[in-house]
């Protein structure tokens, strides 16, 4: 597989992380002991604040959002990780994806 794709819908106070319900059911038929997440929250200031001390938080996001235990697992059926903003379409952030 290509790429998934993991929505972002910027609010008032922070981001929300989502995949699609089609994506969920790939992931647990590719892993069946992985817990895909609905959505993930995370509050401007604790992104802001976590890319200050570590990294950027998408490669914090998509092993959590996904449910996958093992990156390198994952890594072997997909090529990029691919953050879209829901409002507009566009792509905010390509993590490729790296064995």
């Amino acid at each position: 597989m290509k790429a998934i794709k993991i929505s972002v819908n910027k609010q008032m106070d922070g981001y929300t992380f989502s995949i699609a319900p089609s994506a969920r059911q790939l992931i647990k038929s590719w892993f069946p002991d992985a817990h895909p997440a609905n959505n993930i929250f995370v509050a401007y200031d604790t992104k802001s604040d976590f890319e200050l001390y570590y990294e950027k938080l998408e490669s914090y996001i998509y092993p959590a959002l996904l449910g996958v235990n093992n990156r390198n697992d994952l890594n072997k059926k997909v090529d990029e990780i691919q953050f879209v903003d829901t409002h507009t379409g566009k792509i905010l952030h390509a993590h490729k994806v790296i064995l």
